[in-house]
């Protein structure tokens, strides 16, 4: 290493001993300025560069000053929106949600800092953090997942601690995760996608209340999470498509689709003439207005509503609540479903573009969706859910209503 690209400083002090001296090490901190001091024992130069050196390979860079820091000090406010990590993250292009940070925030109050709080961060050992994550186990009768994220959650921030140099090797590193049995999720077999959306569906199994069977329709024929459905705007809508641009967040509002999944969606027919009679019904018709809009205009539909809808809906075809749990279905059970109808009848590629997953993140940013692309999906669509008849709907004034729908071209 030339010493022009050494990032520390290297002098001597007097020793006890006469004539003879110990060398100290002066680090370069994050923003180039130089630490405190480090005694490397040594005495001589060149051993003491050399101890410098196998510190930095190592990763052992521990000052004087955070040798007594605290794991609850350290801590605070790590999940911070506008914190120090989670804006490092955003600046090189990685994705963190305001709801994820709020959720390992808690997740650190909770179930962290109680066990961590008051211990110096570099005496944790990695057996600690074992014997905790087993006592989360045993006596809280926590579920294995939960578990699992928040041990991610505190390798984050040991991780953190190791890169800042207050401590020396992360005792977190290579922990093993628990083993976990989720419950498996069933998707809607095509009979009973007949009864929840068939002609007199709306009216004898959703009990006349248009939008949450719409959004529901949106969710099972396109696969729409419930976040995108919730933040579509009339101007999102076309004759045959809807364009994902994204998401609502709870407390958070409207933000980037998830993933940066902004794309292009099919829709069959039938979802789209249901999506002009929501718009045509509603109060608000320009063309930021939400399809969906809640209690006042600038809110979406509560997602509760949706949920307890569709729960309804499903009660209605004979799926009770017992069923249902034992099954695993829930709103985004549509999602599912959509996948997997569609899996196998297109190309695997086009259909990970078209439902916004997160794999091959790499293939999303730079493959696009062509129309040929959205056709293919389409036709399938409107084999599946042709056999699903629009219900005939009145609507104010003439049968012949203008649709509402949104061309942005024009």
């Amino acid at each position: 290493m030339e010493r022009s690209q050494r990032p520390y400083s290297i002098y001597a002090r007097p020793a006890k001993k006469k004539n003879q001296h110990r060398f100290y090490v002066r680090f370069r901190g994050e923003n180039g300025e130089y630490l405190p001091a480090v005694s490397s024992g040594m005495t001589s130069r060149a051993a003491a560069q050399n101890w410098a050196d196998a510190e930095l390979a190592k990763g052992h860079i521990i000052t004087p000053g955070k040798r007594g820091v605290l794991f609850g000090t350290f801590a605070e406010g790590f999940w911070n929106y506008d914190g120090d990590y989670i804006t490092r993250r955003l600046a090189r292009g990685g994705h963190f949600s305001r709801s994820s940070a709020v959720t390992r925030a808690s997740q650190l109050k909770r179930l962290i800092l109680p066990t961590f709080k008051d211990q110096q961060l570099r005496s944790i050992t990695r057996s600690e953090i074992e014997c905790w994550q087993m006592k989360l186990y045993r006596e809280r009768s926590i579920a294995s997942a939960t578990i699992n994220r928040t041990l991610d959650n505190m390798k984050v921030i040991m991780k953190e601690a190791v890169r800042r140099g207050f401590v020396g090797a992360d005792p977190a590193a290579g922990l093993e995760r628990l083993a976990e049995h989720p419950h498996p999720r069933d998707i809607l077999m095509p009979a009973e996608i007949r009864l929840l959306f068939g002609p007199d569906a709306l009216q004898t199994m959703w009990k006349g209340v248009h939008p949450p069977f719409v959004a529901a329709f949106l969710g099972i024929a396109a696969g729409l999470r419930m976040g995108e459905i919730r933040a579509l705007r009339i101007r999102d809508v076309q004759p045959e498509f809807v364009t994902v641009t994204g998401s609502w967040e709870e407390l958070h509002g409207r933000k980037g689709a998830k993933w940066n999944s902004e794309r292009l969606v099919p829709i069959p027919s039938r979802v789209a003439e249901e999506l002009e009679a929501v718009i045509m019904a509603s109060r608000y018709r320009e063309a930021d207005d939400l399809i969906f809009p809640g209690y006042c205009r600038e809110l979406p539909i509560n997602k509760h509503v949706l949920q307890n809808s569709f729960y309804s809906a499903l009660r209605g075809i004979g799926i009770d609540e017992a069923a249902r749990r034992e099954r695993g279905l829930v709103w985004h059970s549509t999602r599912h479903t959509f996948n997997s109808l569609m899996r196998g009848k297109i190309d695997g590629g086009k259909l990970m573009r078209i439902i916004g997953h997160s794999n091959e993140r790499t293939n999303l940013i730079y493959t696009h969706a062509l129309p040929e692309d959205l056709a293919a999906v389409r036709n399938v669509q409107e084999s599946i859910f042709a056999v699903v008849k629009k219900p005939q709907l009145q609507t104010e004034g003439s049968s012949k209503a203008k649709p509402a729908v949104v061309d942005v071209n024009k």
